[in-house]
């Protein structure tokens, strides 16, 4: 198989030290190099996706010229690829185009007056092209062979997988044929839902090239760090335990470390500086995540890819994908991991040497069990999912993405965005365009009509003589803001600036002042002036300030996840990989659910509290939580149960008789507009139905819910 390559393409292999291609370059070259086939190429993290895209594909560009579209979630991704392809493509004569914000514009003249190669682009830029140059796109890509789609999980189930989808579809429309998908992910927790994102419609038609990858060695630690009866910034914090810690661990060899959140990411970052400037050494903890400036978060990467000195990053999701950031000995997760997928990831990470383990230690902050503690708290939350969240990931077991969201939001700017390319386009083409042959299917006629008549009514659209829809008086402004082409919201959030250098960005508020200390790039810093109209800070080095705490990620966990928690605790094994206080603290949670009879029964009542127990994940749990308000109860989802206040058993058997008595609500029922967030970018434009119907369908699952209440025992 080796031999139909293209001759450059093995020379190059060959001289980098390839022994032969792996299986799943076996498996995808003949689909790929033969035929027009959308392939889903699913292997491990570092077993040569992306190769196995890219060989056959750069064989049929030197054998025949064209263009190849390279769609990734992340600038960084996209500027490692650049390097990778560049070592193959160089002696191929095809060149190779990166394409996102950071990019100059001589990469894409060369492009425009030569459409042929690599193009490497986010789906942001993406937009951007076809709504500048609609008219040209056709001849821009006359040749486009194929569409790989890198890190296909992150875009599945999200606003941005939606706009991608709707990218695609539209570039087909203006090409007037198909075009072969490729994706590529290491993370697809259902293949079938995957390949039918890829192909909407035609996911039964798409090929699944499934690899197991080499097996790997894994070297495993979690610690329970106990919690202070009063929380303080003095080194009897928990956080400042685990950032002592860290800094004698973690100076031997590169590793990554992932904190619940941006604000925590700044705490270790500043908290490991400190250490290191106060015992005399080189600093080498640096931040890493996306509101930092391109420049700050490429020195990270730079620093970790050198080798010169042991070097850990302190990081968000930005350092999940697949870039290149040289040999990382360990992954510490710091916090509950939210999902398996996503712990699949960052430690894909590590341990990519040659017979080298991937090292994960996984922290957790627990309050030890004693007098007057909550029953919640009690069953030691943050410990048992951790423990189910790695039992699931040694068990091969990834969250499926949740899909059937009406993403009304996303068809707004599609919309506008279509218009734009077209120069203007009747409703009638861009229903069949967007929601009868595009991604939006599940959208009616009526509610498309009622969508346009809202855009209008809002001064997005207008309409001419001839019934062509144009942008009307906001939407051109709008629509020529350089944030149009995101569909996830404007964060308003301020540039921060220190000496004339770009440091990043953050969110701030209106209250801000001069003089305030914020936490920012791994420092403290001071505001020295602060322009609220501009949204522009200029910052002053600062010793002292309160840092900030932050929740979770923000990803709702599945139902499998608190299935397997409710397993953990209804089990007597321990887990080897657990340290001494993390098996005393799982032991008396384990004591505290029999106490509390769990195995059996789903309520517990202390006074006036009633805690009820599902063991469902998120979705299902925020809907049942909905649904017991919409009865006047004051209920909210804590995670491990729905904790509902000033009650009692009877009233909440009760409500629950109510609701499974009653037809199963709709969105309209139970919530109105003032009751929620608009939680889209788009969302300020929807009607009230529209926007309730949206949330609920993104968010919820009343159905599942009501099934509950009708099947509820105590």
């Amino acid at each position: 198989m080796f031999d139909r390559l293209a001759p450059p393409l093995q020379r190059a292999l060959w001289g980098l030290g390839w022994k032969g291609l792996r299986d799943n370059q076996l498996a995808a070259l003949p689909l790929i190099l033969d035929t027009q086939a959308d392939v889903i190429v699913s292997a491990a993290t570092a077993s040569g996706k992306t190769e196995s895209a890219f060989l056959p594909l750069l064989t049929r560009l030197w054998n025949g010229g064209g263009v190849v579209l390279y769609v990734a979630p992340v600038k960084a991704l996209i500027n490692d690829q650049v390097e990778r392809l560049q070592v193959f493509c160089e002696g191929m004569d095809i060149p190779v185009y990166p394409w996102h914000g950071d990019v100059g514009q001589s990469s894409r003249k060369r492009f425009f007056a030569n459409p042929r190669g690599v193009v490497l682009i986010t789906p942001e830029s993406l937009e951007a092209l076809l709504f500048r140059r609609g008219g040209e796109v056709r001849g821009l890509f006359a040749a486009l062979e194929a569409v790989v789609v890198d890190e296909l999980h992150a875009f599945i189930g999200n606003v941005r997988g939606r706009q991608l989808q709707s990218l695609l579809h539209r570039l087909e429309c203006q090409l007037a044929r198909r075009v072969q998908r490729i994706g590529l992910s290491a993370t697809l927790g259902d293949m079938l839902l995957a390949a039918d994102f890829l192909r909407p419609g035609q996911g039964h038609a798409v090929h699944v090239v499934a690899s197991a990858g080499e097996k790997r060695h894994l070297q495993l630690a979690l610690k329970a760090v106990c919690q202070p009866a009063t929380m303080t910034e003095t080194d009897q914090d928990p956080h400042w335990l685990i950032a002592n810690e860290l800094f004698e661990r973690l100076r031997g060899a590169n590793h990554l470390v992932f904190p619940a959140g941006v604000g925590l990411v700044e705490f270790y970052a500043d908290a490991l500086r400190k250490r290191c400037e106060a015992a005399g050494l080189p600093v080498t903890f640096f931040p890493h995540h996306g509101r930092l400036a391109k420049s700050e978060r490429e020195e990270t990467e730079a620093e970790l890819k050198r080798g010169y000195l042991p070097v850990s990053a302190i990081c968000t999701t930005t350092l999940e994908m697949g870039i290149d950031i040289g040999a990382i000995k360990g992954v510490v997760q710091i916090g509950p991991p939210q999902t398996v997928a996503s712990l699949c990831q960052r430690i894909g990470r590590a341990g990519r040497r040659e017979g080298e383990a991937a090292v994960l230690w996984q922290y957790c902050i627990a309050k030890p069990y004693g007098p007057g503690m909550a029953c919640a708290d009690s069953l030691q939350p943050d410990l048992v999912q951790a423990v189910a969240v790695i039992q699931l990931f040694l068990a091969k077991w990834y969250e499926p993405p949740r899909v059937g969201a009406m993403d009304y939001s996303t068809l707004v700017q599609q919309v506008l965005s279509l218009v734009g390319e077209c120069h203007g386009v009747t409703a009638a083409v861009a229903y069949e365009r967007l929601c009868q042959t595009g991604p939006f299917r599940g959208v009616t006629e009526g509610d498309f009509i009622a969508l346009l008549r809202a855009m209008a009514a809002k001064k997005l659209l207008m309409q001419d003589a001839n019934r062509l829809l144009l942008h009307g008086e906001l939407g051109e402004r709008l629509v020529n803001h350089y944030t149009f082409y995101a569909a996830f919201p404007d964060s308003q959030e301020y540039r921060l600036r220190q000496g004339g250098k770009e440091l990043g960005t953050l969110p701030l508020h209106a209250w801000n002042q001069r003089n305030d200390v914020i936490t920012f790039a791994g420092r403290r810093w001071s505001i020295q002036h602060i322009d609220h109209e501009k949204r522009l800070v200029d910052l002053l080095p600062s010793d002292t300030g309160k840092l900030p705490r932050t929740r979770g990620e923000g990803q709702p966990v599945h139902d499998k996840v608190r299935e397997e928690m409710r397993a953990v605790l209804a089990s007597q094994d321990v887990p080897v990989w657990l340290d001494a206080n993390a098996r005393s603290l799982l032991q008396d949670a384990r004591k505290q659910y029999l106490r509390l009879q769990l195995d059996s029964a789903r309520c517990v009542v202390e006074g006036s509290t009633l805690y009820l127990f599902l063991w469902q994940g998120d979705v299902l749990q925020d809907s049942v939580a909905a649904l017991l308000k919409h009865q006047g109860l004051q209920a909210r989802n804590d995670g491990i149960c729905i904790t509902i206040q000033h009650v009692t058993l009877g009233m909440v058997t009760e409500a629950i008789a109510q609701i499974a008595a009653r037809p199963c609500p709709t969105a309209a029922h139970i919530f109105t507009r003032q009751d929620l967030p608009n939680s889209e970018k788009w969302d300020w434009v929807l009607p009230d139905d529209l926007f309730l119907a949206g949330y609920v369908s993104r968010s919820m699952s009343l159905v599942d819910a009501h099934t509950f209440a009708q099947s509820f025992k105590p």
